[in-house]
């Protein structure tokens, strides 16, 4: 296990098993199974969000006290354990401008865009793969001559991959911006707490899953100058010469 000190420091990179899990469904062409990733990840935490009220009553409150930071937590809360992950993080980035130095929120506001990102990254490749599939049988047909006008362009194939090309295109789109906030959250996390090695190995392991070299190598570079002991120091060295051989390949 890759640093396994400060994994079982952090309890929460559990996290990444889940999004690596999950991911890995896609990889390896296989469907998710109805894997519930927010869920899984609310578990990791013990923390399910509220099991009580309803969305209306916590958007009433809110709308009551726009600036009571419980009640915008509440609100949080509430559409996480309604499985309205989006709207939860946007609350959950509500919450934070009032409470900007709750560590423990944003760590878990951290973890959802994470798992969010990802969940984006899935449907991009499914469209991709719906995309090359509908494309398939255009390579079997006549490209010119008689043939090729007499079949015509298959209409079914074409429309499917239009469709296809705009899902990926959405899907894209959203990782961008989901990866950019969880990076942002796991930085604003290593602001608060400069020298924790448990923040900053976080920030790594998100930049990396999110395909983020250059935010993880500067993550894993600020690690060796808290001096961890002299094994992680030799993984963290390896890491950085793997990431950089990577990005440069």
């Amino acid at each position: 296990m890759f640093f396994p000190r400060l994994r079982n420091q952090a309890k929460w990179a559990f996290v990444f098993l889940i999004v690596v899990f999950a991911g890995g469904f896609v990889f390896l062409g296989v469907g998710s199974g109805g894997l519930d990733l927010g869920q899984l990840i609310r578990d990791a935490f013990g923390n399910r969000g509220s099991s009580t009220g309803s969305v209306s009553d916590a958007q009433k409150d809110v709308q009551d006290r726009p600036f009571n930071a419980l009640a915008r937590k509440q609100l949080a809360q509430v559409l996480e354990s309604k499985g309205r992950t989006d709207e939860a993080i946007a609350a959950w980035l509500e919450y934070g401008k009032l409470r900007p130095k709750d560590v423990v929120a944003l760590r878990h506001l951290g973890d959802l865009e994470l798992g969010q990102a990802n969940v984006y990254l899935q449907q991009a490749q499914l469209a991709s793969l719906a995309q090359t599939e509908a494309s398939a049988g255009s390579a079997f047909r006549p490209t010119s001559g008689k043939l090729s006008e007499a079949l015509g362009q298959d209409p079914l194939a074409a429309s499917q991959t239009s469709k296809a090309s705009a899902e990926f295109q959405v899907a894209s789109a959203k990782y961008q911006t989901a990866a950019q906030r969880a990076i942002a959250t796991y930085q604003q996390i290593t602001r608060l707490q400069p020298k924790s090695q448990e923040a900053l190995f976080a920030l790594a392991q998100a930049a990396e899953t999110l395909h983020q070299s250059s935010a993880a190598i500067g993550a894993y570079q600020r690690l060796l100058k808290l001096e961890p002991d002299p094994t992680t120091k030799a993984q963290i060295r390896e890491r950085i010469k793997t990431l950089r051989a990577s990005s440069q390949g």
